[in-house]
């Protein structure tokens, strides 16, 4: 919406979380709503956000007649007008962390006030919901309430979720949600509402209490959040399988309760949005790796760095998020997810967040700093070759899959940003810090050489030129640009290859979480 209502979920602070848990109503404190999944074959209509947003901007409704509609979307659905309406899916994660946090400052309006007065509205065990479910199903974690299923048995949801805690408690060992300090399900399981949804809405996580400190930690989280789980009654709408949609949709959002526990999503440092739930959309691949619900987030816009990542959808970034991380192993404890682990945990010990906290996660788990992964994952992430012959540090393992997966939902895999022609071209760029990347082609023929000089910025340039010779890619060269050093990349023989590209990373971090995105100048030539 304003700026206001886009503004990143890290400035929510400890003092409004404690707000919100106060609230007489028990108004959910976050709430992260599950993956959007666009269809395959055609570029969707704006989900239901997104169409009221633009319509603030351009004027036609105040904010506070937006922010009311926006209520309505997770309220009561049948309500929003129907120019608002949209079957998109979409996630709720950003539109209502934001709207919890501005509604007061909206002042009297009238349809502010009524926005607040319904997230206020009486609710049964889960914030956010209303009506009594009569049916009960508890398994060894989790407790289970609905009334009517389609497409799908209460049996096929059971499995879904203990698979899920069975995976990111169980086997990586990360820590369990807190209880509600007041009100929990008996036996401590995890409670869990099975809904009829509005519109595209695949179901979330939201904040009941604040616990303060979880009991699964051995260290003091300080703003750890007790939470539960609403889950869609109907998965058929969505694309891919209706079981695929109901496995990748528990493991995402069960992610988030694991991060509401650490204390990530409200608080001093809490994580931005690219982190929350790209992260949670890695998730999904490390449970149930071959629902690749995931996929209909491709592609991110690469230019864009990972500081300042998009905090309206940040979703697609997970490919990234995976190319750094893959070599170490997938679905494995202390693979993977040991770097994610610890940067979850580095949050809730309050020693790092963001970028700082990512960086020192890859340094203390894997040993490898978050530049080198970064550029190693630009590279990756332009060829998309398996691993059948290629370093593990340079491919993907499903790289050709996510290649011929045909749903563009916002940007296109762009392949090389722009192209040099023969000895003497050249060009100028710009190239964002904290962790943008281009891919600029350059001619298959040998003994070339490729410089690079930098502009002007803060940016630190790690520049590989890559050859692809068939299934294999190999790095030829690799350099570094800075303000007072030039890349120089001499003696090339990419006569063999059936591509060639220059790929540049602008590896320097301005700040954990950037207010700012500011970027590098450079001109690249081949002579």
């Amino acid at each position: 919406m304003s700026d206001r209502l886009s503004s990143r979920v890290h400035r929510s602070t400890l003092s409004i979380a404690l707000a919100l848990a106060l609230a007489a109503s028990l108004l959910p404190l976050a709430t992260v709503a599950a993956s959007a999944r666009p269809a395959p074959t055609r570029r969707l209509r704006p989900a239901t956000p997104e169409l009221i947003e633009r319509a603030v901007r351009r004027g036609e409704i105040t904010e506070a007649r937006g922010a009311l509609y926006l209520t309505w979307a997770f309220r009561a659905p049948h309500r929003v007008p129907e120019e608002y309406v949209s079957d998109t899916p979409w996630s709720g994660t950003l539109p209502l962390l934001e709207l919890q946090r501005t509604l007061p400052e909206l002042g009297d309006a009238p349809a502010a006030a009524a926005a607040r007065s319904a997230l206020r509205a009486k609710t049964f065990a889960c914030p956010g919901t209303t009506g009594k479910l009569p049916k009960k199903r508890s398994t060894k974690h989790f407790y289970i309430q609905y009334k009517t299923l389609r497409g799908a048995t209460i049996n096929q949801y059971a499995a879904a979720l203990e698979t899920t805690w069975k995976t990111e408690v169980g086997k990586f060992g990360w820590a369990k949600p807190p209880k509600d300090p007041v009100s929990y399900p008996k036996g401590g399981r995890y409670p869990v509402r099975v809904e009829n949804l509005g519109p595209g809405l695949y179901g979330y996580v939201t904040g009941t209490r604040f616990a303060g400190n979880n009991p699964a930690t051995p260290w003091n989280d300080r703003d750890a959040i007790a939470s539960c789980m609403v889950l869609a009654r109907n998965f058929q709408p969505f694309p891919g399988s209706t079981l695929d949609a109901l496995r990748a949709t528990a493991a995402h959002e069960f992610n988030h309760s694991i991060q509401f526990g650490y204390g990530a999503l409200v608080g001093p440092g809490s994580a931005s949005n690219v982190m929350i739930e790209a992260l949670a959309s890695w998730m999904e691949d490390e449970v149930f790796d071959s629902a690749n619900d995931n996929y209909q987030y491709l592609w991110p816009d690469f230019t864009v760095p990972m500081g300042r990542f998009d905090p309206g959808f940040p979703y697609p970034y997970w490919v990234v998020f995976r190319a750094m991380a893959e070599r170490f192993g997938t679905g494995v404890k202390n693979g993977s997810e040991k770097v994610y682990q610890t940067f979850w945990e580095l949050i809730s010990k309050r020693k790092a967040t963001n970028l700082k906290a990512l960086g020192k996660a890859f340094a203390s788990s894997k040993n490898i700093t978050l530049a080198q992964a970064f550029h190693d994952a630009s590279i990756a992430l332009r060829f998309l070759v398996n691993c059948s012959i290629t370093d593990p540090r340079y491919c993907l393992e499903e790289g050709p899959a996510y290649a011929a997966f045909p749903v563009k939902l916002q940007f296109q895999h762009p392949g090389d940003h722009e192209t040099l022609g023969p000895p003497q071209d050249s060009l100028s760029r710009k190239i964002a810090n904290d962790f943008a990347l281009n891919w600029i082609g350059l001619p298959t023929q040998n003994g070339l050489e490729v410089n690079i000089t930098h502009g002007g910025g803060k940016g630190v340039l790690k520049v590989s030129v890559i050859c692809r010779d068939g299934a294999e890619v190999r790095v030829e060269e690799t350099a570094t640009a800075t303000s007072t050093s030039a890349a120089d990349l001499p003696n090339l023989g990419l006569g063999p290859c059936d591509e060639a590209t220059a790929v540049i990373s602008n590896v320097k971090m301005t700040s954990a979480t950037p207010k700012k995105t500011t970027r590098t100048d450079y001109t690249i030539e081949v002579v």
